[in-house]
């Protein structure tokens, strides 16, 4: 989805590309719209009965545990301070659920939907107006670890963040 949307747009009559109309945000936002939309666009595809209803649930779901993933990595990378974004902006939408008593956070479909449109619409409005002030309103407000979303990433901290295969040099074994 990063090929989604305009690359050179208008500003004060002259033409620039996004990328310089964001400044140092651009890549922050560009991983944020490419997630979100790529979620919007899923749920175009469920929606036309070209991918099955019974995967909604799953979808996001899954999008939601790729969340933590990509925070774990820090918000001082460009997908982790997307993906914050993300999450915050889903969590005040009422699409993202965290449940204070069991420390679980849960997806609410419905809700979830409304908000990755909103959310797809507003930073794409934002990319095609160049409007750097928006973005990094965006960024200041939602681009945060707030208390729910430390917690959870305390109770990971023993996890890896990612795996490293050990391959075997199988040539050195005799048969």
């Amino acid at each position: 989805m990063h090929g989604l949307g305009p690359h050179m747009i208008m500003q004060g009559g002259k033409h620039t590309t996004v990328r310089q109309a964001m400044q140092e945000l651009s890549s922050a936002i560009e991983e944020a719209k490419a997630d979100i939309s790529g979620l919007f666009a899923l749920q175009y595809l469920i929606d036309h009965g070209l991918i099955a209803k019974s995967m909604e649930q799953q979808m996001y779901t899954t999008y939601l545990a790729g969340i933590f993933r990509s925070v774990r990595f820090g918000i001082n990378e460009a997908h982790g301070q997307g993906m914050a974004m993300q999450l915050n902006y889903l969590m005040d939408e009422g699409a993202i659920v965290y449940n204070e008593g069991t420390g679980l956070f849960s997806a609410d479909v419905g809700k979830f939907k409304a908000g990755a449109t909103k959310l797809t619409g507003e930073i794409m409005t934002i990319q095609a107006e160049g409007n750097y002030e928006k973005a990094k309103g965006l960024l200041s407000r939602y681009a945060v670890i707030r208390p729910s979303l430390q917690r959870t990433l305390d109770r990971l901290a023993r996890l890896p963040v990612d795996i490293e295969p050990q391959f075997a040099d199988l040539s050195e074994q005799s048969n």
